[in-house]
């Protein structure tokens, strides 16, 4: 604990709310968060670290860094038996700011767009790690922090998390476990797997006048009945056993779009929705599911219909016993007296990335996650603080020392 008292000693709160300011300050929405990832590499610089820029999009750099430990260790992983490898991850960017709150400090609270999703988290990752380096900490294994881009959809395509995925996978950084650095402080460890759907109804007569095509086969009534299928699946997901961290699977509709006239056949006619599905199952399945309704209610219409889905993400679970949540367990033990609760959540994030993609167990563990995208969005000071000292403490149960 003498250690740890000593991390903590040297974590300076409102240090850390005044460069989470600062960096609020720094516009980066998705497409253009190029100058946040130049504010965060060099707020690691100023507290000792080697930083790299990854300019793998001119302009839109990821940023990594790793702290140093106490074995010589290259930048290429190697395929001896080392000491187990931490990644700390965040996103740079942010939704559009739009109408909302100014940055600013309100008391005990940091507002503005990103406080809560996620520069107020890459700012106490860098003072957790920073805390680690004045306390004289040399780490066995490699502690990375980074910072991606491209994560917030539409605009961005997760350029960020498939790059790093790309170095992972290639072994220019080697790592065995992952914490992203935002969600509620709680460890978030299963999410749903989701997709977007387009299901697209045609009629080989093309769009003539209705007074010659009996509404059975209008693509207007079989909208009707695949509507309806969908009920009959929801049902079926409420029926079913959910999943005990992220809940159960569901299927719900956005949009409808189809025709030009009120007496012209609706054709093509589409339904976009979303489908998310629960641990355990693939999207190849789900595919398969929404092709064989296909099949039946075209043999059923005679009308043509046909899914894509856009967007997919597999589902993902780190277990409660892996080493990555035991090593968070025990830092809010010490930090708190008490074990963090374990989650999930329906939402799907870069964690479904890095944990099928690059095959690394992830978790999360954020300050907050209750403004997110909202006009007011804030941070509580305290809870920085507190995730900073999590950071930190969670390497050294993690990495060793």
């Amino acid at each position: 604990m003498e250690l740890e008292s000593r991390i903590l000693s040297l974590l300076d709160v409102e240090a850390i709310a005044r460069d989470t300011l600062e960096f609020l300050r720094v516009k980066s929405e998705t497409g253009s968060e190029g100058m946040g990832s130049y504010f965060l590499a060099d707020l690691m610089r100023r507290e000792g670290l080697e930083v790299t820029l990854d300019e793998f999009i001119p302009g839109r750099p990821n940023v990594y860094a790793r702290f140093p430990t106490g074995e010589a260790q290259s930048l290429k992983a190697s395929a001896q038996c080392r000491p187990l490898a931490l990644l700390l991850n965040g996103h740079t960017d942010t939704i559009p700011i739009g109408n909302s709150t100014p940055p600013a400090r309100e008391g005990d609270w940091v507002v503005g767009r990103g406080a809560e999703d996620m520069k107020g988290g890459l700012v106490a990752m860098v003072h957790g790690a920073s805390a680690l380096r004045k306390a004289g900490v040399e780490l066995r294994g490699d502690l990375w922090l980074t910072g991606v881009v491209g994560h917030e959809t539409p605009v961005g395509k997760k350029e960020g998390p498939l790059r790093l995925i790309e170095l992972l996978n290639a072994g220019e950084l080697r790592a065995d476990a992952a914490v992203i650095v935002e969600g509620p402080s709680a460890v978030w460890s299963a999410s749903l797997g989701s997709a977007v759907f387009t299901v697209t109804i045609r009629s080989p007569r093309g769009p003539i006048h209705t007074l010659h095509v009996p509404y059975r086969e209008n693509p207007a009534a079989c909208l009707g009945r695949l509507l309806s299928r969908f009920q009959e699946w929801e049902d079926r997901f409420e029926r079913e056993p959910a999943h005990p961290l992220c809940g159960r699977a569901r299927i719900n509709v956005g949009t409808v779009h189809g025709g030009d006239y009120m007496n012209r056949l609706p054709t093509p006619l589409t339904v976009t929705g979303q489908r998310r599905w629960t641990p355990g199952q693939t999207c190849a399945e789900v595919l398969a599911e929404f092709q064989s309704l296909c099949r039946e209610l075209s043999e059923e219409t005679g009308l043509e219909l046909e899914v894509e889905l856009e967007g997919t993400r597999e589902p993902f679970e780190t277990p409660a016993d892996h080493p990555v949540v035991r090593a968070l367990t025990s830092a809010n033990r010490t930090l708190t007296g008490s074990a963090p609760e374990r989650i999930g959540m329906a939402l799907v994030g870069d964690a479904n990335l890095y944990a099928n993609l690059a095959g690394l167990p992830t978790v999360y563990y954020g300050p907050a996650y209750k403004t997110a995208h909202s006009d007011d969005e804030r941070v509580l000071v305290e809870r920085l603080h507190h995730c900073a000292a999590m950071y930190a403490f969670t390497a050294l149960h993690y990495c060793g020392h």
